[in-house]
């Protein structure tokens, strides 16, 4: 049974949430929307927070969510050398479907030896630990609300459950505050055909495989999947398939490589 101080926590953890979840309901700029989330962030005994949508962020778009607080070297890592789709934080966000603990990640996905380097450089620039909760909705680019570095890693996951509720609520805000709703359309960039090979590709199929798969040929599959890299700014196969999930163009179901009937 919990204890009189553990209950007396998670009363004062519902409440704070509540109360900053009407506030970001209502809230009326941008800059109040920055200001909150830093006094949120330092509330949950976080150093840094991040608002963004999962998207080349390196010119200011009015449909896009940017909105964070990161070290330079973090910022300029991740954003300027638009290396966010490589990064484990961004990916792990595609294989959950709430908030999680990057401590947690190499049980949500394989970590290879850049994964690695990543989290050795988030440390050296105080990202010791983090919680971060996907954004998903249904024909926007993905996005997530991130609050990272804390003197008590080991306390981080007391706060998931918050993170979660004012997550939400905080990237509807910025969305909102971006450009009008009215604003937001969505021009799928891929046409039938070369999605379908982008979809096979992420399936782990050759591109011999897909002309089979498709009555194509083998040319015609490498040109599709070279304009869509193109598209997306891809450098390869792993990156263009991450940017049509991060986009909402391809979903996750359709990754799994059917067993024939």
């Amino acid at each position: 049974m919990p204890s009189s101080l553990a209950r007396r926590k998670t009363a004062f953890c519902l409440a704070f949430a509540s109360d900053v979840v009407q506030t970001l309901r209502t809230i009326p700029t941008r800059a109040e929307l920055a200001t909150l989330m830093r006094a949120v962030t330092r509330e949950m005994r976080f150093r840094h927070f991040a608002l963004i949508h999962h998207d080349d962020l390196r010119t200011q778009r009015l449909d896009r969510v940017d909105l964070k607080d990161y070290p330079p070297a973090v910022t300029e890592r991740l954003f300027s050398n638009n290396r966010y789709r490589r990064d484990p934080v961004i990916r792990g966000c595609i294989f959950v479907d709430g908030a999680f603990l990057w401590s947690d990640l190499e049980s949500l996905i394989e970590l290879n030896r850049h994964d690695r380097d990543s989290f050795e450089f988030g440390m050296r620039e105080g990202l010791n630990e983090g919680i971060t909760v996907p954004y998903v909705r249904l024909g926007d680019c993905m996005g997530s609300c991130t609050f990272a570095g804390t003197r008590s890693p080991d306390r981080a996951y007391r706060y998931l459950g918050v993170a979660q509720m004012v997550g939400i609520f905080a990237f509807q805000a910025a969305r909102r505050l971006i450009a009008p709703p009215e604003s937001f359309t969505h021009r799928p960039r891929l046409h039938p055909r070369p999605r379908d090979c982008v979809v096979l590709a992420g399936r782990g199929l050759s591109n011999k495989e897909i002309a089979r798969a498709l009555a194509l040929t083998p040319r015609t599959v490498d040109g599709y999947l070279t304009e869509a890299r193109r598209l997306f700014g891809a450098h390869d196969r792993t990156e263009l398939v991450v940017s049509a999930v991060l986009a909402g163009e391809v979903g996750l179901d359709e990754l799994v490589r059917r067993q024939p009937g």
